[in-house]
């Protein structure tokens, strides 16, 4: 299984690689992109394909793991026509609410409470809400990944940070299809970082929209998987996993909305663009920000581990001083 996803993956990089450059499915540089040379965008769908080919051959049937393999394919090929024809943000947003929708009815996963949120003795149940929230919920996080790939080895890392979360609170439990796949998804990626992150342009690769999409949909759909069937793995612990792209996601949006600034459109406002404005190395950059990310992982075990009423607002104060700053600083 493991072995299968790595070296499809790593296959599928050498292989696709060329074709990008032949089809000119890559990425050039520009005002707002600094890399040097045109970088094929195709890390995601090698990514994918490692995924696929360990599930088809190595992982027995499973209705959630296998609907979610071929709807993160439908996010990974609408990514893909973005990266050649520049969608509206309005379409991409409305055609993954769609895929979601179908998700939900195919599998009748979804968010069904809050958890213990504050601290009260009850889960907040979601009641009618349950279907909307965890649509809104995979929009944003699907896109929040998205938007922070704008450093190499940084989206991918960000995801490995969130599998090791839900790895970690999986050891307890039989080793089940779902599992299986959180472990090809890390597998396949990475092949992928090695060739994002080296500084030898010709054997470089970018994950395109349609793999960091698609690497956001795969996240936010297991952290709502591990939610609601995983003992002791709680919806406010689901945050603490993917905490660093939550963040930024949230603090783009609220300083573009202060700005009167469109709130989907690219620009140098987000969390690896700050360290860089300091002056740090795009690898002490990355370093920093997944390191920033494990630390905020770990905290958020611990507190879920010994104080779990408190987890929630912990993590909302975090997050409310991490926008302070970046407000600060921005000013």
């Amino acid at each position: 299984n493991i072995v299968t996803a790595f070296l499809t993956s790593l296959i599928s990089l050498i292989i696709l690689r060329s074709l990008a450059i032949k089809y000119n499915l890559v990425d050039y540089p520009s005002e707002r992109k600094t890399h040097t040379g045109n970088i094929p965008l195709t890390g995601g769908l090698s990514v994918f394909l490692g995924i696929l080919v360990s599930h088809l051959f190595f992982i027995e049937f499973h209705q959630f793991t296998s609907v979610l393999i071929i709807t993160a394919a439908l996010i990974l090929i609408q990514g893909i026509r973005d990266d050649f024809v520049n969608l509206e943000p309005k379409t991409k947003i409305t055609f993954q609410v769609f895929i979601s929708a179908i998700m939900i009815y195919i599998t009748d996963v979804k968010l069904g409470s809050l958890g213990d949120l504050f601290g009260v003795s009850y889960p907040l149940q979601l009641g009618i809400l349950s279907i909307p929230i965890t649509i809104v919920a995979v929009i944003a996080l699907t896109n929040a990944i998205n938007m922070i790939d704008g450093l190499d080895g940084l989206a991918a890392g960000i995801v490995l940070l969130a599998i090791t979360g839900m790895i970690f609170f999986n050891l307890t439990l039989e080793f089940s299809p779902f599992t299986s796949i959180l472990l090809a998804t890390a597998s396949a990626l990475l092949p992928f970082i090695i060739f994002n992150i080296t500084p030898y342009t010709k054997f470089k690769v970018f994950l395109g929209d349609g793999g960091s999409l698609f690497l956001g949909y795969i996240i936010s759909w297991s952290l709502i998987y591990s939610a609601e069937n995983i003992n002791n793995f709680t919806p406010s612990f689901a945050l603490w996993c993917v905490a660093i792209p939550l963040f930024d996601f949230f603090t783009v949006i609220i300083m573009r909305i202060v700005k009167k600034q469109p709130l989907m459109i690219a620009r140098k406002d987000h969390i690896h663009h700050c360290l860089k404005n300091f002056g740090f190395s795009k690898q002490l950059t990355l370093l920093l920000t997944v390191s920033f990310g494990l630390t905020i992982l770990l905290i958020g075990s611990f507190i879920e581990n010994y104080f779990p009423a408190l987890s929630f607002s912990i993590f909302l104060i975090l997050f409310l001083f991490y926008l302070f700053i970046r407000m600060y600083n921005n000013s």
